[in-house]
């Protein structure tokens, strides 16, 4: 399934992320450059906005991975918490009373799950950023063995911020493709197949192209599924 963009104007001004609950997705950055390391930036976030991310990175003992050369497509709070909300939902099905929290997520993924859980969005050695990008589709190697993730740019059609943009914002995706690669018909993607079960699953970043110390970092939206879990 296909990831549905909420577009939210929270300032008139930069294109930025400027609150924690609404925001601008329109290619912004929040600072092109910051003086730290990827784990130190996202830990003194001033919105809190990974802490349950960083938690995870710790369990997992991904520091390392993490603060190493390459790119990083960061779930934040919000994604786990809608992971965590499916698996619940889950578990609801054979009992009403049950619950699915970060205690029992720690409690049933092995250390290599979590490991893989972070990965996944993690691109080593590359430094992905805005001038490697296009709309046309991008492969590349993440540090889960034998799993790849797409990158493009992509322009937001029929949306100019009413006046606030000169030109059309752009937006960075982060796909995961399900058995064959979409095919973009008429402004729309398609499986090859025409099977709707079959749509590749992609996710728009909120904020991306920021310059750390140790790589390059994209925060996905709020509204992603950390794992790219979909609902059963």
């Amino acid at each position: 399934m296909k990831t549905n963009i909420i577009l939210i104007l929270c300032t008139i001004g930069l294109f930025a992320v400027s609150c924690k609950k609404d925001p601008v997705i329109d290619g912004g950055i929040h600072q092109a450059k910051v003086n730290m390391t990827t784990y130190d930036f996202l830990k003194s976030h001033s919105r809190n906005m990974f802490d349950t991310t960083i938690l995870i990175i710790d369990k997992a003992g991904l520091k390392d991975l993490v603060n190493s050369r390459g790119t990083f497509f960061v779930p934040n709070d919000y994604s786990i918490a809608n992971f965590l909300a499916l698996k619940q939902a889950e578990v609801r099905k054979k009992d009403e009373r049950l619950n699915y929290t970060l205690d029992s997520l720690f409690k049933y993924f092995t250390p290599q799950m979590l490991k893989d859980s972070i990965g996944l969005y993690f691109i080593p050695e590359r430094q992905v950023n805005w001038p490697d990008l296009a709309q046309t589709w991008s492969e590349y190697k993440t540090s889960v063995s034998n799993l790849t993730l797409w990158v493009n740019v992509e322009s937001l059609d029929g949306y100019n911020g009413s006046g606030i943009f000169s030109e059309k914002p752009k937006v960075v995706y982060l796909n995961k493709v399900v058995g064959e690669k979409d095919l973009l018909v008429n402004g729309r993607y398609e499986d090859p197949t025409k099977d709707p079960k079959k749509l590749d699953l992609r996710s728009v970043c909120q904020t991306s192209g920021i310059e750390t110390t140790t790589g390059i970092v994209h925060v996905l939206a709020n509204t992603h599924i950390w794992t790219f879990k979909t609902i059963n």
